[in-house]
């Protein structure tokens, strides 16, 4: 069961999401084949972005992390 997407603030920006870098580099999920790319949270660990997710709001492109909609995403979890 996939989670839900999350609700907006009054500014329009979504809950975890995360800024794409325009040098960004795509690949797929190993796992359920998806368009993702990588970037850097704050704390410098890499996140996988789900692509299909990206919005661009002025200028800037923002992603929402792949596990939300990963239908393996339990499996990759450190958190297990």
């Amino acid at each position: 069961m996939k989670e839900q997407l999350p609700d907006r603030d009054l500014f329009g920006a979504r809950p975890h999401e995360y800024v794409l870098p325009p040098n960004y580099r795509g690949t797929t999920c190993a796992s359920c084949g998806a368009y993702i790319a990588f970037v850097r949270t704050p704390a410098g660990k890499a996140m996988p972005v789900a692509l299909a997710t990206a919005e661009i709001r002025d200028g800037v492109t923002y992603c929402l992390p792949h596990w939300i909609d990963c239908p393996q995403s339990r499996e990759w979890s450190s958190k297990k």
